[in-house]
């Protein structure tokens, strides 16, 4: 766990300044002089310092890691969470450069980030809550779930490069706590960072703690993403970490990438979607959501096969997985392999919607109902749902399935 140095200090926007106009490539980015520049702090997560530098010729992103949680300065962090990040975007830029940002520079001294300025697009969080979106946004996500993925799991390279990437990735310890810990566990006991303030939640609640088959199969998704190591994940994919236009979209804060199940992305991904639709005005948005997790599920599975099939190269028997030489067998194999994803995506967005109504860290869709009544309604429904998907007596087996529970509740 990296801890400050006695070079490591703070910076605020006079800071940010001086340290891009010390790195030639970052101040030619901007063009201009130094006092020309426009620098704004505009940190919304819960962990990171995070500014935008713009000059007459463009802009950057720098991103600094805090010694502690920045909303929660008595919870101790690693700074090197900075080079998680970094690393995860130099690994997965190349397969999706256009749905994600470069790393422009590192510094492992300061754990600073630079990456390309997105000040032209918005959270998609946001862009929801503000009314519709275009559903395509949904159809990039599941591209770059699937190239992403795909591009750094066994099927893609030998096994050698993708351990070597483990062995990177599985130091990243302090995050992946986290990620165990709000997601996995903490809801499903009592513990002092559950919250909720809506009373008529409590029967819910504890009827889901009491739900022994629901925590049996919690259990299991808890081992599942410590022991399927199946590709690198971003490990925190929600609407939050999604900027966008129309035309364009971006997947940032990579910080909690690890090696684990496919479906782990792709669930968190279509949980947020799907607390977003619960929380929209008398549900009037919900073809909107349909259509994004519809999207999203088959331009992943499209992309993930097509990927696939290109990669049976008789000539490279070290990624040379289900061989088109058996023909049918080929397909039904690859066909079962995504099957278990979706299972894995259903399971953790089960987990994610609890996480995110009785857990750490809320999400704010729910704010823009009307009223608290209005509000609890909503999320007693969306627990509802996330106990449905989580329960092993519910018969989920295709995309089509998921959404037509979804359209039930």
């Amino acid at each position: 766990m990296a801890t400050p140095n006695q070079a490591y200090r703070t910076l605020d926007a006079a800071g940010v300044r001086a340290y891009v106009a010390n790195l030639a490539h970052l101040a030619e980015r901007l063009g201009g002089t130094p006092a020309t520049w426009q620098v704004r702090e505009v940190s919304d997560g819960n962990l990171n310092m995070v500014f935008l530098a713009e000059g007459p010729a463009g802009g950057v992103c720098l991103k600094q890691a805090l010694p502690h949680v920045r909303v929660d300065p008595s919870w101790k962090m690693p700074l090197d969470r900075t080079f998680f990040e970094a690393a995860y975007l130099r690994e997965v830029f190349p397969h999706v450069p256009n749905l994600t940002t470069e790393c422009l520079h590192f510094d492992p001294e300061q754990f600073i980030l630079v990456v390309e300025s997105l000040s032209g697009h918005k959270v998609l969080r946001t862009a929801l809550m503000q009314g519709p979106v275009n559903p395509d946004i949904a159809t990039r996500i599941g591209q770059f779930v699937a190239r992403s993925t795909f591009a750094t799991s066994l099927l893609a390279e030998p096994f050698e490069k993708v351990m070597n990437r483990r062995i990177c990735f599985a130091r990243n310890q302090t995050l992946t706590r986290i990620t165990v810990d709000l997601i996995l566990t903490d809801p499903y006991i009592p513990h002092p960072r559950n919250h909720w303030a809506e009373p008529e939640l409590t029967p819910v609640v504890n009827a889901l703690r009491a739900n022994a088959p629901l925590r049996t199969r919690v259990d299991a998704l808890r081992l599942h993403f410590l022991s399927n190591p199946q590709a690198l994940l971003h490990g925190d994919l929600h609407t939050g970490s999604i900027m966008t236009t129309e035309d364009d979209t971006r997947v940032i804060d990579g910080e909690f990438a690890t090696y684990g199940p496919i479906g782990f992305d792709a669930g968190l991904f279509i949980a947020n979607v799907i607390l977003s639709l619960f929380s929209s005005p008398s549900g009037q948005n919900s073809s909107l959501h349909i259509n994004m997790i519809n999207n999203f599920w088959q331009e992943f599975e499209k992309t993930f096969l097509t990927l696939w099939e290109a990669q049976n190269p008789p000539q490279d028997p070290a990624t040379h997985y289900y061989s088109t030489a058996l023909g049918p067998i080929s397909q039904t194999h690859k066909q079962a392999f995504l099957n278990s994803i979706l299972q894995d995506t259903i399971g953790f967005c089960g987990t994610e919607i609890v996480r995110r109504i009785i857990g750490y860290a809320h999400v704010a869709d729910f704010s823009a109902l009307p009223t608290p009544t209005h509000r609890a309604a909503r999320k007693k429904a969306a627990l509802q749902f996330a106990t449905a998907c989580l329960s092993p007596q519910t018969p989920i087996f295709s995309i089509q399935d998921f959404l037509d529970l979804l359209l039930k509740n």
